[in-house]
């Protein structure tokens, strides 16, 4: 598993417009990808996050290599940010049933 997040400050007015950007977006997601998240900080209120699960590190190569990956970072330079991405290997892993 690897997960990349996407971080980047949004002006109230696009607010919005981000998240109707991503609702869209995420239903052509690209293949690898098992979730996405739209997060948005409650204590920074113009921090916004959009954090994706990917199947694997090649998978996020893989779409990285024919631009698929790009999507979300488009959708905050659409709202009027330039986002910062980190990538993470996932070592560990709970989920309650």
């Amino acid at each position: 598993m690897f997960i990349t997040i996407l971080s980047g400050r949004v002006a109230e007015e696009n607010w919005r417009l981000l998240e109707n950007s991503f609702e869209k977006a995420v239903k052509h997601a690209p293949n690898g990808v098992q979730s996405s998240l739209l997060i948005h900080c409650q204590g920074e209120p113009h921090l916004w996050q959009i954090i994706t699960t990917w199947e694997s590190k090649e998978a996020y190569t893989n779409a990285k290599e024919k631009k698929l990956a790009n999507t979300c970072f488009d959708l905050f330079c659409d709202a009027g940010s330039t986002p910062h991405r980190n990538e993470f290997s996932v070592l560990g892993k709970y989920t309650r049933v």
